[in-house]
């Protein structure tokens, strides 16, 4: 494959520049391979060593599939590198189902989202269902969050989210959607994106958004779906409560990113993300029957909804930024949250060390948000060790002042305020 002068474009000389040339990472794009992307090895190489032409994937990337093989992905090209990290995976348009398949139960599905669609599998592998997203769009996906889930409660669906979706013709982005399928052939039974305004500093902050996360609750004997976006562009983020026919309740209005749900109980909602008025990652609990509200913020700043009700959080947390995240420069400590049967642990991402281990601060709570303990992470101190002896550190861990861990956080309740609490 040449282009208009006879050459085959620019050489991509690793899985790294074919990875940043599709602004994927490079476990996706090896994934990719198997899928037809044009790679070359180099020979006497034994394999590992790759190069491409950006003529040959560009060609491949718009080729219509055939029959015989799978369409080639859809190469994502979002305005922030970024954001394409928020993002989920789901909404469909076109279903492919085999003729004269039986549908497998729902509790045998195995949903795999990729690019190009959402597939179900049985147990024996075979494929039940797949819908392909739009061709007229370019679908943003991530792995962040809950992006496709199987609830075999009755009613039974699936449940499968995109981010946003941007027009290919003029670039233009729309808010993602969640979506409800049904299990037996992944017809599509109802769809729900945010469309909201709201306004910070006088400033208003409307679509497109982006869809982060849902988590859906059954424990109550009414299915309801809790559901996070953040702006596509800028820090507010959303939360709001669906019922099974995908009714809305109201809304939460937090000044930065809501990137984790986890329902605690029929009554109590669990969020996690970060704070931008407070600068550091954020856990808080909502009562879903007083959300009509926002985060514990101080009228008159930019970080305070204007238009937003009255409801404030049971609880809020922010964990300061460590300074290995400030001498590194790194973005946002976001909160990733875990929930077992009598805690909750939040993880904050100080700085990203590889594609499978991060630098991080780690929080206990009870269920109720009363801290237990905190520590770092054994990277953590890695990392620490390194900066250290490249001088950009003047202290070791022994001289640290944290080196027995986390020193404080700030602590939000209605009836207190903003405290700071110590975890020793």
């Amino acid at each position: 494959m040449v282009d208009s002068n006879g050459t085959p474009g620019e050489r991509l000389d690793s899985w790294k520049a074919i990875a940043d040339y599709l602004h994927r990472d490079v476990a996706t794009v090896r994934r990719w391979e198997s899928l037809g992307l044009p790679v070359r090895r180099v020979p006497g190489g034994r394999g590992r060593s790759v190069f491409a032409f950006t003529t040959e994937i560009d060609a491949w990337l718009t080729a219509p599939p055939s029959e015989s093989a799978p369409p080639p992905p859809t190469a994502v090209r979002p305005w922030h590198t970024w954001v394409a990290i928020g993002i989920l995976i789901g909404a469909v348009v076109m279903l492919v189902l085999r003729p004269g398949q039986v549908p497998a139960a729902a509790e045998t599905l195995r949903i795999e989202a990729t690019p190009e669609g959402v597939s179900a599998y049985a147990m024996d592998g075979s494929r039940q269902w797949t819908h392909l997203f739009p061709p007229t769009e370019k679908i943003a996906l991530s792995t962040n969050g809950m992006a496709t889930r199987v609830i075999t409660a009755e009613p039974a669906t699936v449940y499968a989210m995109t981010s946003y979706y941007v027009q290919r013709d003029d670039d233009r982005a729309r808010s993602g959607a969640l979506m409800a399928l049904t299990p037996g052939g992944g017809e599509l039974l109802r769809s729900f994106s945010f469309d909201d305004e709201v306004v910070f500093g006088g400033k208003p902050f409307g679509a497109p958004w982006a869809m982060t996360t849902f988590a859906v609750d059954d424990s109550g004997g009414e299915r309801r779906i809790a559901v996070a976006a953040h702006h596509y562009t800028w820090d507010p983020s959303l939360v709001t409560v669906l019922d099974g026919e995908f009714r809305r309740g109201a809304t939460f209005v937090h000044a930065g990113w809501v990137e984790q749900l986890q329902w605690l109980a029929p009554g109590r909602l669990l969020i996690g993300g970060f704070s931008e008025s407070r600068n550091g990652g954020m856990v808080a609990l909502l009562d879903p029957a007083a959300m009509s509200g926002q985060g514990p913020e101080e009228p008159g700043t930019r970080y305070h909804c204007e238009r937003c009700g009255t409801d404030r959080p049971l609880r809020m947390i922010v964990m300061p930024r460590t300074e290995l995240n400030i001498v590194t420069t790194h973005r946002f400590n976001r909160a990733v949250i875990e929930v077992t049967a009598d805690r909750v642990i939040a993880r904050t991402i100080e700085v990203v060390m590889d594609e499978s281990s991060a630098a991080e601060a780690v929080y206990e709570f009870t269920p109720s948000l009363e801290l237990r303990d905190a520590e770092f992470g054994a990277r953590y101190w890695d990392l620490h060790r390194s900066l250290e002896l490249a001088g950009k550190l003047d202290h070791s861990r022994e001289q640290c002042p944290d080196r027995d861990g986390p020193r404080q956080i700030q602590v939000w309740e209605p009836s207190t305020g903003w405290t700071t609490v110590r975890p020793r």
